[in-house]
């Protein structure tokens, strides 16, 4: 029996810039993994903070232009064949569809035998326009959910055929380790500065702040709960989605509307996840089914946290298969309160390791190599 991983890869990942965020995290993380793995690790990109990470762990750095989303990015198109003759990849990784669009363009014209494996990762839905074509074209696609998978499976009867594997996205299980202690003067800080969550049973709700964020739904969840548990606190962390201060002031007044007043805290964009993790009670994910990421969960469960999120969409495959306890239908509100309540102080055993980074490459790497197979 061949076992893929024993072949050495030469992997290329292609993406837009090496900024700090989840993109870039990602493939860095990768490329520390591929190289960990003694396979060959390239990044082409417009370079950025990250470049000097990429190259310290042993990843080489290839500079290009700054691509936009649009046509104009072909003018481009020879600059990257070229490159990539130079470099013989095995496999061209992409991310975003930008980077797929002009991958595709520069290698279709190449002989089949002798390019490289294309290889997309596709982490949203996407319209079906000729510039997402890109994500289309590869010889296979990673996608980050079944979800998505079964949509590209859709999108194209062309594609219908090509492999797609479903690898979810990996986190830092280094970072949320259950097992590190939450240091008391991090607790000291965070009461000093709301001492309105002293005491309480904190429920987190941890999303990009917006329309599709979920927390008009937690708040309505939140109010029914009060009412039977008097020591229930929401605790609302995430990013403001455009900077939307009215859409901030509209929760806020929502909350005050519901009878929510000192019984909810927003905290804004937070660096001290693991700590929030470790001293909530519960976690929420009530975002839009399109709603890919599933981060949150993830880094949740990896604490031992239990999470309630609806049944649809990226995070309810998660928690089908790691903790079906937390599934609630979408809009079922009785449903909700009562799984919340039920719920409480409720560890999930689950080992983190299904979450790592590590675990994630290992995955992609075995599929690379039955591309190549």
């Amino acid at each position: 029996m061949v076992c893929f991983t024993e072949v050495k890869l030469k992997v290329v990942q292609f993406l837009p810039s090496l900024e700090p965020g989840i993109t870039a995290t990602l493939a860095l993380e990768f490329a520390n993994e591929l190289v960990k793995k003694g396979h060959e690790s390239l990044v082409i990109s417009t370079g950025g903070p990250l470049e000097a990470r990429f190259r310290l762990h042993g990843s080489d750095f290839i500079s290009f232009p700054k691509i936009s989303e649009s046509i104009w990015s072909l003018r481009h198109k020879s600059r990257l064949r070229k490159i990539l003759a130079g470099l013989q990849p095995d496999i061209v990784h992409t991310y975003g569809r930008s980077t797929a669009f002009l991958a595709w363009h520069a290698l279709k014209s190449e002989s089949v035998a002798t390019r490289p494996k294309l290889v997309p990762l596709v982490d949203q839905y996407f319209s079906n326009s000729y510039f997402n074509k890109g994500l289309l074209a590869g010889d296979g696609v990673i996608a980050t959910s079944y979800g998505i998978a079964k949509y590209l499976k859709n999108a194209s009867i062309k594609f219908s055929e090509n492999p797609i594997e479903v690898i979810y996205r990996g986190i830092n299980v280094r970072e949320f380790d259950r097992e590190k202690p939450v240091a008391s003067q991090w607790q000291l800080k965070l009461l000093n500065s709301y001492p309105q969550l002293e005491g309480k049973n904190w429920w987190l709700m941890p999303s990009e702040i917006s329309a599709n964020g979920g927390q008009e739904e937690f708040l309505h969840m939140l109010a029914q709960a009060a009412v039977q548990r008097d020591d229930v606190h929401g605790v609302v962390v995430g990013a403001l989605v455009e900077n939307d201060l009215r859409y901030l002031k509209k929760l806020e007044g929502l909350a005050q509307g519901l009878g929510l007043g000192g019984r909810v805290t927003f905290l804004g964009e937070r660096q001290d996840m693991r700590e929030l993790y470790a001293t909530s009670q519960l976690v929420f994910h009530l975002a839009s089914e399109k709603n890919e990421s599933a981060k949150y969960s993830r880094e949740a469960l990896a604490m031992g946290r239990p999470v309630i999120a609806y049944s649809d969409g990226c995070t309810g495959e998660v928690l089908e298969k790691y903790f079906p306890d937390g599934l609630v239908q979408r809009g079922n509100m009785k449903s909700l309160i009562e799984k919340s309540l039920g719920l409480v102080n409720r560890p999930n055993s689950l080992n983190p390791e299904e979450f790592s980074y590590s675990a994630s490459a290992e995955k992609a790497i075995v599929f690379f190599q039955k591309l190549l197979n």
